[in-house]
């Protein structure tokens, strides 16, 4: 049976976001013991989802994909901070996005996103995208730095590599000096996906109302976000299924000399995720992490 360890809240400091976790009402023991029944087998056809706890009208349990941060869209900045060996000032948001989804359409794997019914206005209500600009400053916050690291070091734990979190914290300084150009137009990933991959987007609906964030680093499964959220009274929780990173570099680098950059690109996507719920919540929601069975 896969374990389940409580690794407590984000933070106990204050962090920018809005978001707070203090309306969960479950308590987190029976959380924890209920956490499996949660969780489905991926079905390889499925479109990749967010990690959005929010819900999803034509969410199918019999065949749901994995979750990461912004869905497939989302990978395209980690390849940027931790794999591109382009010079960091030329490129855009958009046009390494439709790289990662031309990698993912050549590779087999289904991509995915999300839009929802309560966009603010320009936006496309994927807060791992609208707010990327957000999301690079609390990775390279000075004030947040030390939080950003010790969490990184948590949910990556044997593997975390201090030089490779360095390379990365310095792509995201340089990236930041040229934010504004960079993200310009990056709403329009969700039309692309659209064209590319019919089907591929969802709209969730209503309010941010999530109290977890649980990691899952058992491969083939991911959590059923709408019964999730209704068993635990409109309690919702973002779903990151790290397997699926580990995953995708596989088949994104799959030499025994591309191994320096399956693991960057590890620390990249993991480091974005962190500053991700950084810029979205206070830092009081309960984190999760869901392990394989030992043995």
């Amino acid at each position: 049976m896969p374990r389940t360890f409580l690794i407590g809240r984000l933070s106990d400091k204050q962090w920018p976001g809005p978001l707070s976790g203090e309306h969960a009402r479950t308590p987190l023991p029976e959380v924890i013991a209920r956490l499996d029944d949660f969780f489905v087998s991926v079905d390889p056809r499925a479109k990749t989802r967010c990690i959005d706890g929010r819900h999803d009208p034509e969410l199918d349990e019999a065949m749901l994909g994995p979750q990461v941060p912004g869905g497939a869209p989302g990978s395209a900045l980690a390849y940027r901070l931790g794999v591109d060996k382009d010079d960091l000032t030329r490129g855009t948001f958009i046009g390494d996005a439709e790289m990662m989804l031309e990698s993912y359409l050549r590779l087999g794997l289904s991509p995915g996103g999300h839009r929802d019914d309560d966009v603010d206005g320009d936006g496309v209500g994927c807060g791992a995208i609208d707010g990327l600009q957000s999301v690079l400053d609390c990775m390279t916050n000075p004030r947040l730095v030390e939080d950003h690291k010790r969490l990184v070091k948590t949910i990556l734990d044997v593997d975390f590599n201090r030089d490779h979190y360095l390379r990365v914290m310095g792509a995201g300084l340089v990236l930041q000096s040229r934010s504004q150009g960079y993200f310009h137009d990056r709403g329009e990933i969700l039309d692309l996906l659209d064209r590319r991959a019919p089907g591929s987007v969802s709209t969730l609906r209503g309010k941010h109302q999530e109290a977890y964030l649980v990691v899952n680093l058992v491969e083939g499964t991911t959590m059923s976000s709408n019964r999730f959220a209704s068993a635990h009274g409109g309690a919702q929780a973002f779903g990151y299924d790290l397997w699926r990173s580990r995953q995708l570099v596989a088949a994104l680098f799959p030499l025994p000399t591309h191994q320096v950059d399956r693991e960057r690109f590890i620390h990249a996507r993991v480091m974005l995720t962190i500053a991700t719920l950084m810029a979205l919540t206070d830092g009081s929601l309960q984190v999760l992490m869901r392990l394989p069975a030992e043995g």
